[in-house]
């Protein structure tokens, strides 16, 4: 599977604690390691489809996946597969909002 990291992902792991950066790298390799099927049933990362959430850019569905306890990505999914990391939030609650 091919990641594309948008910049406000990109600023975020870059303005995080070093804790959050560290698991931000390791959920990264992670991703380039797994296909489409192995990202759907992954157990840690529980990537999961946010009902009702669109990028307002490209216009595609947006997913959560779980990076810490309390870090979320929120992205997008290409054909080809391509998974777009949009953004990241290290409260997990504030990932969910509008």
């Amino acid at each position: 599977m091919r990641v594309e990291v948008r910049p406000a992902f990109d600023g975020a792991v870059m303005g995080a604690e070093l804790p959050v950066r560290k698991a931000a790298a390791k959920m990264l390799q992670l991703l380039l390691s797994l296909d489409l099927p192995q990202l759907w049933s992954h157990q840690g990362l529980k990537f999961e489809k946010l009902h009702g959430m669109i990028e307002p850019v490209s216009g595609e569905q947006l997913y959560s996946l779980r990076v810490s306890s309390a870090t979320r990505v929120i992205a997008c999914l290409r054909q080809g597969p391509t998974l777009v990391l949009v953004s990241l939030h290290t409260q997990h609650d504030k990932a969910y909002q509008k």
